[in-house]
């Protein structure tokens, strides 16, 4: 019975090994690849950026590709190296002063390689999110001097373009808006403000804060000076005026000069924050229930908001329901939902008993009204 035993054992296990090698087999995926360059270095570079090109498109739908073509490029493409298990040359030729290599390359598509990983990020900010458009406006003051171009703000728009959030507002855009006291009143807690300046922006999400930074001393009088910063910073809503993250970050910076030093301790706490807002917005796009924020006009009786509600219950990806307010008509829903908001407006245009006409979708709100 124990050899019996034994015998099973040594078979399952055999088997699994098996399993695993035809697994990680089918996950590596062998292309062969004829890239150019300048140099051979070149050219490998470019046979391996076509190798990983082709593996995508196997990966993804051509649809995505096409669409997500520019941060794809940039944000895999140039990764390539990285992302190739192994290659090798099978061919070289050098003509005109070109250089072209015929490649074999082994790319890593296992579910936990770099590469998917870098396509389920991208993913996620597509459809999640849906690619949303964000702006940062961080002021920056020295000791009370105001900084004119601050390091915190564009390290923290590196950080969320380096992610892949490709739809970032220009940071001359807010120039004129930075040190105004329309900053201050959302710092302050100003719903309203907030969504003005989003609207006025034109944005789906908004990173607003204030950074400052201050002189340290000279270092054991050595001449390079030390300097420290703070950036205080909320990731805000912009549809609603929900405050979806806030977070202080510290920085550190050293330089011959005061003010690089201060520059550098800015930018190094911007680009902390920067991971910070990163890592919440993933975190928001990861969890499969949206907050979505219904408005309805022309609900003439507290029976009809029940009726709505009944109707909304019913509708496949509804997880809660949350009645805010009634006043003058208007009711106010909050949604645990699954889908998007243009989804649930469509569902809601379909609702049985009920007359419904939607006037506005955005990125988590929908406003509609009973005819």
């Amino acid at each position: 019975m124990m050899l019996q035993r034994k015998r099973w054992s040594r078979i399952l296990f055999i088997n699994l090994i098996f399993v695993l090698f035809v697994s990680s087999v089918a996950l590596a995926q062998e292309v062969t690849v004829k890239g150019m360059g300048a140099s051979r270095e070149d050219a490998i570079r470019d046979s391996l950026r076509l190798a990983v090109e082709q593996s995508v498109g196997t990966l993804l739908n051509a649809e995505t590709v096409v669409q997500n073509y520019t941060v794809i490029k940039d944000e895999i493409y140039t990764k390539s190296r990285g992302f190739v298990k192994e290659y090798q040359v099978l061919q070289e030729q050098s003509e005109n002063g070109q250089v072209s290599v015929v490649v074999r390359a082994t790319v890593d598509a296992s579910p936990n390689s770099a590469l998917m990983a870098e396509l389920q990020r991208l993913q996620l900010i597509e459809v999640s999110l849906r690619d949303p458009r964000i702006a940062v406006v961080i002021p920056e003051y020295h000791i009370s001097a105001r900084i004119p171009d601050p390091a915190g703000e564009t390290a923290v728009i590196r950080k969320l373009l380096d992610a892949g959030f490709s739809r970032m507002v220009d940071i001359r855009q807010v120039e004129n808006l930075r040190y105004t006291n329309v900053v201050k009143s959302i710092l302050q807690g100003n719903r309203q403000e907030a969504l003005g300046l989003a609207g006025n922006l034109g944005v789906d999400y908004l990173i607003v804060g204030e950074a400052f930074s201050q002189y340290v001393g000279n270092i054991e009088g050595s001449g390079i000076l030390s300097s420290r910063a703070r950036i205080e910073a909320k990731l805000i809503k912009a549809d609603t005026g929900e405050i979806i993250a806030a977070n202080g970050t510290y920085g550190s910076g050293v330089d011959i000069t005061e003010f690089i030093s201060a520059k550098k301790a800015l930018n190094n706490a911007g680009e902390a924050l920067g991971d910070y807002m990163v890592k919440k917005l993933m975190t928001l796009a990861g969890n499969p229930e949206k907050g979505v924020q219904i408005v309805v006009s022309g609900v003439t009786s507290f029976s009809k908001v029940n009726l709505l509600e009944r109707e909304l219950r019913s509708v496949s990806g509804v997880k809660a329901i949350f009645v805010r307010s009634y006043n003058n008509g208007v009711v106010t829903m909050d949604l645990n939902y699954t889908g998007s908001a243009k989804a649930l407006a469509t569902a809601l245009e379909q609702c049985s008993g009920l007359n419904v006409g939607i006037s506005e979708i955005t990125n988590s709100t929908v406003r509609a009204n009973i005819k």
